[in-house]
C-alpha cells in the first residue's frame, strides 16, 4: 500500500460520523432513485433511507416549489417506449419504460396526490397507480377489464356488444388519517368495489375529466359542471357550484397554488380563456384570477399554442417576481402566460428533442410530477390472501371442477375476489386436473364456444360434423387452440369460452399447423405462435422456422410448441424431422424424429403422459407405432397397434391417438367418426362411439379438456 493511501485510510478511520439529523437533511434532497441506491451501502443506511419520518423528510426537501418537474407520456416522431422528465432549464430525460399497459396511449389523468400520480392508458386500457420517481407501477383491479365492461357476441358476424358504465371517472386521493392513499370510482352503478361510507349523489360524470384532490377531498366535475366532493377520511360527498357567470366552454377543474382552480374557454380558438380559484371553500366563494386574452398574443406564439386540449399545470414567480401560471397542450408543448401583462412564454416543445414531434390531441399527454420514495400499494392479491381465512378457502376451492367454482363465486364478494386472481386461477388449473380421469368434450359449434361432455353427446344422437374445422384435441394449461376455415380461435370448453383472433387476411384456406398454443411458466401466460404468410400488425414478428410445416396440428410439451416438418417442400431427410418453437426465448429449432418414413404413411406429432410422441402410420400393414422422445433425438417406441382385425372403421391412415387412460393403461383412438378404446395388453378394441358414413369428409372432433377458469382474452 502506498504511504498516501495508507495515511488516507487512517484519517477516514479517525473521522467523525455524520449527526443523523445532518445525515438525513442531506440524503433528503436527492433524487428519489438515489436514495433507492444508497438504501444499498450497508442495513443501517437502509433502515433509516425506508424509514416513515425519512419518507416524509424527502418529499418535503427534494421537491423545489420554484422549479417543477414535468411527466411527459406522449408518442412523438421519435419514441421509443419510454416516459420522459423535463424541467425548466434541463434537458428530456428518459424516465421510465411505460410498457406497463398492453394497449392504448398513456395519459396522465392526475397531479401527483403525495408523490403517486394516476395514469390512464387510453382505448379501454386500463388505469394505473404510478410513482414515477421510483418506475413503480400498480394497476386497478379492473384493468384487465376496465369499465366493468361485459363482452357478449351477439351473433358470429355482428359486433360486438360493450354493456359498461357510462357515467364513470376515477380520482387519486390520500387519507391523512390512516396515511393511505385511496382511488376512488364514481359510476352509475354499483360494482365489486368496495362502497364508500356514503352512498354517492346522482351525478354525470365524465371518465375525460378525472379528480382533483386537494385539501383531503376529491372534486369531481361533472357534466352539468356542479362539481361533487368526497372526503378522503369519511368518505361522504358533498357538493360545490361553478364560479358566476360560467359559460359551457370546455370547463377544466385542476389544482393551482394550493386552490381548486376552475377554467373555462375554447381550447382550439381565440376566445378569452377565464381562470377563477376558489379562495373561500367553507363559503364556496369563486376569484377570478386572470381572463387570459388570446387575440393579444403575436401571431407567431398564437399559432404555435393552439391546440385540442390546454391545462394549467402550475403556477409560480420568475425571476424579476412576476406571477405566471404554467400550461400544457395536447401537442405536449408548455408555456407560461404572466397574469398581470397576458404575455405568453414559449417554455417547451417536444421538436428537436428525444421525442420528436408530437400530434394535437384532446388529452394532456403531460402533468407534474413529484420525488417521491413511498410504494405505490399493495395489488388486489396481496390484499385478498393477506386473510388468513381467505387462503384457507383457497386451499379447498382449488381442487373442485371449474363450473363448481364458477358458482361458488357467487356466495359472496370475498369470494369471488379471490377466485378472479391470477394466483387461484394458475393454482386452480394444476391442482383440479392433479390424479383426475380426462375430461373429453366434443366440439359442436366452435363459432359461438359451445361444446358437449361426450357422455351427453352420444346420448343426443345427433352428431355435429364438420369438414371445415381444425381443433387441436389436446389442453395447453387449461386451453385448447384450433382453426375453423379462414378464423382462429382459443377456447376453454369447460368454460363454454371461445375467443375468436382476428387476422387481416380472411381469404386463407384452412392449415391445420397454422397456429400452435404454449405456456411460458416464467411469466405464468400463454404464447400463441402464429404461422402466415403476410405480417400483421398486432402479432410480435420472430424469425420464420428454418422448415416448412405439415399441414396438422402441433402440440405442445414443456416450454415448446412442435410441429411436424413437410417432407415434399423441405431438404431431403432419410427420417422425419420435427420444428421446436422455444416460447420463452423465441426461437426455432429443427429436430429429428423417429426412424419413420413419410412415403410409408401418415405422420402425426402429439402429447402422451406429458411426453413428445410422434404416431406413424404404415399404410401397407395397417399399422400405427407410437414412438415416445426419451431424449433429443433419443426415441423409444412405446406402442405397435394392429388394427387389421378392426377394419373398415379403423384405417392407420386415419386414426390418432388421444391419450392415454391413467388407469387402465388403454388408448383412445379416434378417427373423426369413430372413437375406441384399444387395449394394449388384451390387443383388443372397444368402440364407444360411431357417426356412421357421412359426406363431404366431415368428421367429428373430440378435445381433451383441462379443469380451468381461464378467459385469456376477456370473457366471452
Amino acid at each position: 500500500m502506498e504511504p498516501s493511501e495508507a495515511t488516507t485510510a487512517e484519517e477516514n478511520q479517525d473521522a467523525t460520523p455524520l449527526p443523523k439529523e445532518m445525515l438525513n437533511e442531506i440524503l433528503a434532497r436527492l433524487p428519489a432513485k438515489s436514495v433507492g441506491r444508497s438504501r444499498c451501502v450497508s442495513p443501517e443506511w437502509a433502515a433509516l433511507l425506508s424509514s416513515a419520518h425519512f419518507v416524509d423528510l424527502h418529499a418535503r426537501r427534494a421537491n423545489r416549489s420554484d422549479c417543477p418537474r414535468l411527466l411527459l407520456a406522449p408518442v412523438g416522431s421519435l419514441y421509443d417506449d419510454y416516459i420522459y422528465s423535463w424541467q425548466p432549464g434541463g434537458q428530456v430525460e428518459k424516465l421510465m419504460p411505460d410498457d406497463f399497459a398492453a394497449k392504448g396511449l398513456l395519459a396522465p389523468v392526475t397531479k401527483p396526490c403525495h408523490g403517486l400520480v394516476l395514469i390512464r392508458c387510453t382505448d379501454y386500457g386500463g388505469y394505473f397507480v404510478c410513482n414515477p420517481s421510483t418506475g413503480a407501477v400498480l394497476p386497478l383491479p379492473d384493468s384487465e377489464n376496465p369499465l366493468k365492461m361485459i363482452w357478449r357476441r351477439s351473433s358470429f358476424h355482428g359486433e360486438v356488444e360493450l354493456p359498461y358504465f357510462h357515467e364513470v371517472s376515477y380520482g387519486l386521493g390520500y387519507c391523512s388519517m390512516t396515511k393511505q392513499h385511496k382511488v376512488v370510482l364514481v359510476l352509475d352503478t354499483p360494482a365489486y368495489w368496495r362502497p364508500a361510507a356514503q352512498e354517492s349523489p346522482l351525478c354525470y360524470v365524465n371518465e375525460e375529466k378525472p379528480a382533483v384532490f386537494l385539501n383531503g377531498h376529491l372534486h369531481y366535475l361533472c357534466r352539468d359542471a356542479e362539481i361533487i366532493t368526497f372526503n378522503t377520511s369519511s368518505e361522504t360527498f358533498g357538493s360545490l357550484l361553478p364560479p358566476t357567470g360560467f359559460e359551457n366552454a370546455s370547463p377544466v377543474l385542476t389544482e393551482l397554488d394550493s386552490c381548486l382552480c376552475f377554467c373555462y374557454g375554447e381550447p382550439d380558438s381565440d376566445d378569452p380563456y377565464h381562470v377563477f380559484l376558489l379562495k373561500d371553500y367553507m363559503e364556496g366563494r369563486w376569484d377570478k384570477l386572470c381572463c387570459i386574452d388570446r387575440i393579444a398574443w403575436p401571431e407567431t406564439e398564437r399559432m404555435l399554442l393552439r391546440s385540442l386540449c390546454i391545462s394549467p399545470l402550475g403556477m409560480y414567480h420568475s425571476g424579476d417576481g412576476q406571477r405566471k401560471i404554467m400550461f400544457g397542450t395536447g401537442s405536449c408543448k408548455v408555456f407560461a402566460v404572466d397574469i398581470d401583462s397576458n404575455t405568453p412564454e414559449i417554455l417547451f416543445t417536444p421538436d428537436g428533442t428525444i421525442i420528436g414531434s408530437c400530434e394535437d390531441d384532446y388529452t394532456l399527454p403531460l402533468c407534474v410530477f413529484e420525488e417521491y420514495l413511498g410504494p405505490v400499494g399493495r395489488t388486489l392479491e396481496e390484499m385478498i390472501f393477506s386473510s388468513l381465512t381467505t387462503k384457507a378457502w383457497s386451499d379447498i376451492l382449488k381442487w373442485m371442477s371449474a363450473r363448481s367454482v364458477s358458482e361458488l363465486s357467487l356466495v359472496c364478494r370475498e369470494w369471488r375476489a379471490m377466485i378472479m386472481t391470477d394466483r387461484f386461477i394458475q393454482s386452480h388449473v394444476i391442482h383440479a386436473n392433479l390424479n383426475k380421469n380426462p375430461r373429453i368434450m366434443i366440439v359442436v359449434d366452435a363459432r359461438f364456444g359451445h361444446y358437449m361432455n361426450m357422455k351427453d353427446f352420444f346420448d343426443a344422437g345427433a352428431p355435429a360434423l364438420y369438414a371445415n374445422l381444425v381443433c387441436n384435441a389436446q389442453p395447453c394449461h387449461g386451453l385448447n387452440v384450433g382453426s375453423c376455415g379462414p378464423w382462429d380461435f382459443v377456447c376453454n370448453p369447460v368454460m363454454g369460452y371461445c375467443q375468436h383472433i382476428e387476422s387481416v387476411d380472411d381469404d386463407v384456406p384452412l392449415f391445420a399447423g397454422r397456429i400452435g398454443l404454449g405456456y411460458d411458466s416464467e411469466i405464468n401466460k400463454h404464447v400463441l405462435c402464429k404461422l402466415r404468410y403476410v405480417k400483421e400488425q398486432q402479432w410480435r414478428s420472430v424469425d420464420p422456422p428454418p422448415r416448412p410445416i405439415a399441414d396438422m396440428p402441433p402440440t405442445y410439451v414443456s416450454g415448446k410448441i412442435y410441429w411436424m416438418v413437410e417432407p415434399n417442400l423441405g431438404p431431403i431427410s432419410l427420417r422425419c424431422e420435427i420444428v421446436a418453437f422455444n416460447v420463452a426465448t423465441d426461437e426455432f429449432e429443427v429436430l429429428q424424429g423417429p426412424p419413420c418414413s413419410h412415403d410409408n404413411g401418415r405422420i402425426s406429432i402429439l402429447q402422451l403422459q406429458g411426453a413428445l410422441c410422434v404416431a406413424c402410420s404404415d399404410k401397407s400393414m395397417n399399422v400405427l407405432d407410437i414412438w415416445m422422445m426419451k431424449d433429443i433425438d433419443t426415441w423409444l417406441m412405446e406402442y405397435h397397434i394392429e388394427l387389421n382385425e378392426f377394419l373398415p372403421e379403423y384405417l392407420s391412415e386415419n386414426t390418432t391417438p388421444l391419450l392415454v387412460d391413467p388407469k387402465d393403461g388403454r388408448i383412445l383412438l379416434n378417427t373423426g367418426l369413430s372413437l375406441g378404446y384399444y387395449d394394449p395388453k388384451m390387443l383388443g378394441l372397444e368402440t364407444i362411439y360411431t357417426a356412421g358414413m357421412p359426406e363431404h369428409d366431415a368428421r367429428f372432433w373430440p378435445i381433451i379438456c383441462d379443469e380451468s377458469l381461464l378467459c385469456p382474452l376477456g370473457p366471452s
